[in-house]
């Protein structure tokens, strides 16, 4: 009779201590996962983006990637702005696309494609010839030029 009131006793420490375990474990491997995004978006951000100039922090929809945008605004010295960017995927804990250009913006379009409009020359209105807009697909990389035709086009 004592040897299984010492087993049960010893059953009742050692299966929530047992448990207890591995709840820390998982919040450590939280704690680390959080660690290493930051090490991987910080040196992205010291490599890409110059410090003095802005930076914009843009989720998807779905929460699963995020835009960092770094913009230089338009001045008198310099009539254009220019946008420094790239995307980090939280499941990968990695950078799948970067990117500079002149005179740009770029915004989600969905989950997985970024749209970028490029104004080319002096813009005298926003419906011009020189407002060109784009599809960034960032599972294959691809940039396609938005036309009537839909044709593709490097940049």
């Amino acid at each position: 009779m004592k040897i299984f009131n010492i087993l049960s006793i010893s059953a009742i420490i050692l299966v929530p201590a047992s448990i207890m375990s591995c709840t820390s474990n998982k919040n450590t491997t939280k704690e680390v996962s959080k660690e290493l995004q930051f090490e991987v978006v910080q040196e992205a951000i010291d490599k890409q983006f110059n410090s003095s100039d802005s930076l914009y922090i843009f989720p998807n929809k779905d929460q699963s990637k995020i835009l960092y945008l770094s913009e230089k605004k338009k001045s008198s010295v310099n009539p254009v702005n220019n946008i420094a960017f790239f995307v980090y995927d939280k499941e990968l804990n990695e950078i799948i696309y970067q990117n500079k250009y002149a005179n740009a913006t770029i915004k989600w379009l969905n989950n997985y494609q970024l749209s970028l409009s490029r104004k080319y020359g002096i813009i005298e209105t926003q419906d011009g010839d020189n407002v060109k807009d784009f599809i960034i697909d960032l599972n294959t990389k691809e940039v396609t030029e938005i036309k009537k035709e839909n044709n593709k086009s490097n940049i």
